[in-house]
């Protein structure tokens, strides 16, 4: 199967350059979206991606957040209008639409992204293919396996009392779009890369701010804004189960608790795209 034909008819949002990181993080909270291509206002062709990571990097997470800290002397209204190409990653991993699903999943793997603007040979936006996609295309695939054997055990954890600034530095420099939220052993919240999109790209922030300084929002600690009571597996729940749970619910990773929601692990997207590379390996 090609991977064109999965998505052909998917609606993908994109923007320009130009857009402002503002009306692109609008663009993503509105379709619910953790990355949107960027591509040139004239020819289509893409020349960049906007990610949850991107935004995480750009909120005190890395290097971006010079935009705001040095540019604008940390007003973050300021630095929100820039146009997204500051912050965008250039030149972003893309698959032709000829190509196989079995090389898509390939290219997630060892590239470690979780999703690709599908381009034709010159280049321009046809689609995006995300983790989730190759995962519903293959649910009939993920038999006989348990959350146990694919699980990362032992997570990297937030806490409540965690500022977003410091959550956003632990997920940039570790690669994790989501932590579980732990007290004293037990799950009590999730917080993911999406929030921060969803901060940003509703009324919230901006109606917590008095000043436009961006400590306004990065000084938030992680209680005020995580998920409560997230959907979680057991070890001994089947991959199958758990693929489906994701799907159904929308939810990218799922913590794994034990008795009295002992955190012992948490399975994502990646995990269960791990087993389906073995399958057509």
């Amino acid at each position: 199967m090609k991977v064109f034909e999965i998505v052909k008819d998917k609606k993908v949002i994109k923007v320009y350059p130009s857009t402002s990181i503002r009306d692109a993080l609008l663009k993503m909270n509105n379709s619910g979206s953790r990355r949107v291509p960027v591509v040139d206002a004239g020819t289509d062709r893409v020349v960049g991606i906007v990610t949850s990571m991107d935004i995480l990097d750009f909120m005190g997470g890395g290097s971006k957040y010079n935009l705001v800290k040095f540019k604008h002397n940390r007003n973050l209204l300021a630095a929100i209008n820039e146009p997204v190409k500051e912050i965008m990653t250039y030149n972003p991993v893309c698959v032709r639409e000829d190509t196989s699903l079995k090389e898509v999943i390939e290219i997630f793997l060892e590239r470690n992204v979780g999703g690709a603007p599908v381009v034709d040979k010159e280049n321009t936006l046809l689609s995006l293919i995300t983790e989730r996609d190759v995962i519903g295309y293959l649910i009939d695939s993920i038999e006989g396996k348990s959350v146990q054997e694919y699980m990362i055990e032992d997570p990297i954890v937030a806490t409540p009392g965690m500022r977003l600034k410091d959550v956003a530095r632990v997920m940039l420099r570790n690669g994790f779009r989501r932590l579980p939220v732990v007290s004293e052993d037990r799950l009590v919240g999730m917080v993911t890369s999406t929030d921060f999109i969803r901060l940003l790209g509703s009324d919230w922030a901006f109606n917590r701010m008095t000043t436009g300084n961006v400590r306004e929002i990065t000084n938030v600690r992680v209680e005020e804004v995580m998920t409560r009571d997230p959907v979680r597996v057991r070890r001994e729940d089947s991959l199958r189960a758990t693929a489906e749970m994701m799907l159904r619910e929308g939810i990218g990773a799922l913590p794994v608790v034990e008795e009295r929601d002992r955190l012992v692990g948490i399975i994502t997207e990646k995990d269960i795209v791990t087993f389906l590379g073995e399958v057509y390996s």
